[in-house]
Parts: structure tokens; C-alpha cells; sequence
């Protein structure tokens, strides 16, 4: 995603990888009051996040998530709001504790009755049949003066053939919803299809802010009863649902939090390690920051932070600051890691900030010297991955890398002809709206007639639902054209995303040295 969302003035806590805002609910509702305000043409996210979200996003290993789009996406959200008390537990347990439990059911009705106050108006889409429309009524009931502009309840599709009809079968209902002139658009298709339906649509909604929240609709009616209020406050809101309907619930909220308990283990490990060696880490005086000038040009200069042994949470938000406020100075800076031991656990909000900063065009900022032991503690705390390939880079191709700013987010695409063999590089984020575009289905089209083309992944950030859908789909086509359509470079993140979406591209991938032999091979060079 281009727009960077992770401001450095951005107070929230780590959740496993997610970044989740310190609010209030009436504060939360002002920050949403106050997007829908915003006609700037750019579609925002709320997420509620609760167990689910984390299950459903991120995989058991610390090394790549089950859904990346999904974890993409709530990485990415304008907001994100603690839905359920395992987040807040595990804010505590990061040393930056978020103030309140803000869940999609509550938030709702806050949302309903300022909107009403502000003279905006709501769409509320998903829920079962009818559900929507008689949660709408409800909301009405309340605030007499809310527009309800709108209610749809259609069956939306995120895997498996289906995918490849997704954007024809959204085209209807984004153009019910746009044309209702909404200002907020509830979502309540669940986690992960509300989630994964807003990404393939973004760029085509043009509803202000849109807030993903779940079975909502369901609470508004009464169908589904909320527990007592001294339930809520003790955070037993969990078990009084269980006792609504065991025979469903008990497996899927034992299975949730045995998960939940297997994700966390490594982050209470590393807190426990700092608690033991760094008793006294919080209280540290912060040392300022010393840029070293290592040369300068009339166009350009190098400046180089070595980062102190223990870094505390306000001597990185620091750093943060001072980066942010000379993003265009045209300076390149490297960040020395070498010498860090340990980085405080409260501090690892900032890397969602960090990781916008490193893909940033104009920021021109390297990351070196990040060692093993540093490596397997961020990892355990889901923020590694944050930092894309300098967790992998030696300091040698770091430092070639200066004199290229980091890898646009933007879709790259770039294609050879090699004898009777296509080669197409597709770098950045690969979205579906983009593949359009560019028109690579149609040139694929032409030229896989009787011909090998090979699509390299390599260089590519992330893929979304939709594009993988259509590569399955190119792989048909050339295939009945008489050719055949071959991927390679797929990083592990993409060949999850091919296995979630039930798009079956294995008899499409090759490995590097299968490439090679293919544009190697003496044939292709025949006149």
C-alpha cells in the first residue's frame, strides 16, 4: 500500500506485528467522525482487532504469516481499535499499555449517534439476509435524525474459483454503494472477507471511511444477545457468548486462545529476558543523537547514527522525529545497528513507522549491522518483516544499495524477449487494478500463443487476492493458446497467498536454475 499510514506521531502499541492506536472509545469515535469529514478522494480503514484477526493473519512460526494480505491490511488500516481483551493484555505485556477496550459492537452505536450530530450519513453492508436493514432501522430508532443511506447484504468471495469473477460481481454493489453518497460504511462481512473485500476495492470506493465491524448488525437487533454490563467489565464478555451457543463456540474460542498462547510465547519470552538483564531500561536517560557526517557534495551527503547498545522506547522515537522531519533533504543516512543488544519492547511500535520511512522514496535511509541475536528477538515480536530485505542484506549490498533510493511500492514491470521465451519482471505491490492497467493479460495473450512465458516474482513487496486470481487465470489462457505460462521468484509470502486464495499455480512454478536453463538453452538463439 502507497500511503503511508504509520506517522511517527502515531501513538500506538505492537500487537504481534499489528500496530493498534491508544484510544478511548470517545476518542476513537472523533477520529472516525472526523474521517468521514475528509471528501479528499482517499478511502480509509478502521479495523476492530481481536483474536481472530491475529489467528486468522499470522502463522504459528515467526517467519511468515498464514494470511500476508490479511496482515498487510491491518498493518496499513488508518486505524486500529482493541477489540477484545487479549489485546489489551498483550499491550501490558509489551510495556505500552492502550487505555481501553474499544470493540466493534460499542463502537457502533457511538459512531451512529455522532454521525447523526454531524449530519453524516451511513451505509451498513454484510449480515445476513435483512439483517443489515433492520440493524439500520434500529440505529435510526435511537437518533431520529440519522441518514441511513443505504443497506446491502450480498455474498462476497475471497477464495477459490469465485475469485476470478470478484471484481464483476463488486462492480454492482460498489456502484449502489458510491451512488447512496454514504459517509461511513460499516462492513460487517466478518474477518477476514470484510477486510480482504475493502483492499480489492479501495481504489474504487469512494466512501470517506469504511470500519470492518463483524458481527455487529447481529448485537443492534437483539439477534445476538450482548452479556451484562458487570460481565464486560471484568472481561467475561467471551464466556457469557460461549454460554449462548456452546455447541459452536467453545471449540472456536479454546482453539483461538490455545493459538493465541502459541503466538505469544516468544514475545513474553523476550519481555521476560529484558525485565531480567534491563531492569532499569525505562528509566535510562536518553543519549542524543549523534549523526556523524561521513561526506558531502553540493547535491548530496552521508550521515551515519551508530545506535547505543540498549535502545529505549523514547530514544527511537526520537530518532524517528529527527528522520521524519528531513525526509526531502536530500541527505542518505545509514543506520548502524552493530553494536545493539537488545531493543525495549515498547519501543517496537516504531518500526511500522520505520518501515514506511525505509520504502519511502525520498527518505534515502539504509539500515545496517542488524545481528542474529537482534534479528531472532525482533522476529519473535512479528517486526522483522517489517523491515523487508535489510534483515537479510549484508553491509556490502546495503551500501550499494545508497545510491538507489528503496524499492518503490509502486507496480514494476518490465518484459524481454529471449528467443521463443517472454520474461516478465513484476516488482512493488502487485494489485490486480494495476495488472489491468498495464494490460498484462492482453499482452499475454498475444504473445503465450505457441511461446514460453515466465513471469519473475522476485521483486515483488506483496500480491493481493485478485491478482493472484488472475494469474491463475493467464495460466489457463496460455495454456490453451498452445503455450504455457511458467512463475519463478515467488517469496514465501506470495506462495502463502497462492495457497489461501485456492489458486492451484504449482504446476506453473519453476525454480532459478529452471529459468536459467530455459533462456540458456542453444535453441533460442536459432535463427
Amino acid at each position: 500500500m502507497s500511503t503511508a499510514t504509520h506517522y511517527t506521531a502515531r501513538d500506538c502499541s505492537n500487537s504481534l506485528g499489528i500496530p493498534v492506536d491508544n484510544l478511548t472509545l470517545q476518542s476513537a469515535t472523533q477520529r472516525i467522525i472526523a474521517m468521514a469529514k475528509q471528501r479528499d478522494g482517499r478511502a480509509r480503514l478502521v479495523s476492530t482487532l481481536n483474536v481472530d484477526f491475529l489467528v486468522n493473519a499470522l502463522g504459528l512460526g515467526s517467519l511468515s504469516p498464514r494470511h500476508p494480505e490479511l496482515l498487510d491490511v491491518l498493518r496499513h488500516s488508518d486505524l486500529v481499535t482493541a477489540d477484545g481483551f487479549p489485546i489489551i493484555w498483550l499491550s501490558r505485556i509489551t510495556g505500552k499499555p492502550l487505555q481501553q477496550r474499544v470493540a466493534g459492537s460499542d463502537l457502533t452505536p457511538e459512531i451512529a449517534r455522532e454521525a447523526a450530530r454531524n449530519k453524516l450519513s451511513i451505509f451498513l453492508l454484510g449480515g445476513g439476509e435483512g439483517v443489515a436493514a433492520e440493524a439500520g432501522k434500529c440505529l435510526q430508532n435511537a437518533n431520529p435524525e440519522l441518514q441511513i443511506a443505504g443497506t446491502a447484504a450480498p455474498y462476497i468471495h475471497t477464495s477459490g474459483d469465485a475469485l476470478h469473477n470478484a471484481a464483476a460481481d463488486d462492480d454492482e454493489l460498489l456502484a449502489t454503494i458510491n451512488s447512496s453518497g454514504a459517509d461511513i460504511l460499516l462492513v460487517g462481512l466478518g474477518n477476514p472477507k470484510q477486510e480482504l473485500w475493502f483492499n480489492r476495492n479501495r481504489e474504487r470506493l469512494q466512501v470517506p471511511v469504511s470500519i470492518g465491524v463483524g458481527g455487529t448488525f447481529e448485537f443492534i437487533t437483539g439477534t445476538v444477545k450482548r452479556a451484562p454490563q458487570w460481565m464486560q467489565s471484568l472481561n467475561l464478555e467471551w464466556l457469557f457468548r460461549i454460554t449462548q451457543d456452546p455447541g459452536r463456540l467453545w471449540k472456536r474460542y479454546a482453539v483461538g486462545l490455545a493459538k493465541l498462547a502459541a503466538l505469544s510465547a516468544p514475545l513474553i519470552s523476550v519481555r521476560a529476558q529484558e525485565l531480567l538483564r534491563y531492569p532499569n531500561l525505562a528509566a535510562t536517560k536518553t543519549p542524543p543523537l549523534q549523526w556523524r557526517q561521513l561526506w558531502s557534495s553540493r547535491h548530496n551527503s552521508l550521515q551515519m547514527l551508530r545506535l547505543p547498545r540498549a535502545v529505549t522506547r523514547d530514544y527511537i522515537e526520537q530518532l524517528l522525529a529527527s528522520l521524519a522531519g528531513n525526509e526531502d533533504d536530500g541527505c542518505d543516512r545509514l543506520l548502524d545497528f552493530s553494536a545493539v543488544q537488545h531493543i525495549e519492547v515498547a519501543g517496537h511500535h516504531a518500526f511500522f513507522a520505520l518501515s514506511d520511512l525505509l520504502r519511502h522514496s525520498s527518505s534515502r535511509l539504509t539500515m545496517l549491522g542488524l545481528s542474529p541475536r537482534l534479528r531472532k528477538q525482533l522476529s519473535a515480536c512479528r517486526v522483522l518483516d517489517l523491515l523487508g530485505d535489510s534483515q537479510d542484506s549484508n553491509d556490502s549490498s546495503a551500501l550499494n544499495a545508497i545510491s538507489d533510493p528503496a524499492a518503490s511500492s509502486q507496480l514494476q514491470c518490465k518484459t524481454y524477449l529471449i528467443g521463443e521465451t517472454s520474461l516478465i519482471f513484476l516488482g512493488g505491490q502487485v494489485r490486480n487494478t494495476e495488472l489491468e492497467k498495464v494490460g498484462l493479460a492482453e499482452s499475454l495473450r498475444h504473445c503465450a500463443r505457441n511461446r514460453q512465458c515466465v513471469i519473475d516474482l522476485r521483486n515483488a513487496l506483496s500480491i493481493d487476492s485478485p491478482a493472484v486470481a488472475a494469474l491463475h487465470k493467464m495460466a489457463e489462457l496460455a495454456k490453451s493458446s498452445g503455450g504455457s505460462l511458467s512463475i519463478c521468484g515467488a517469496s514465501r509470502n506470495i506462495l502463502q497467498m497462492f495457497k489461501v486464495t485456492e489458486q492451484d499455480l504449482s504446476a506453473c512454478l519453476i525454480t532459478d536454475r529452471q529459468l536459467l536453463e530455459l533462456i540458456a538453452a542453444p535453441e533460442q538463439y536459432h535463427a
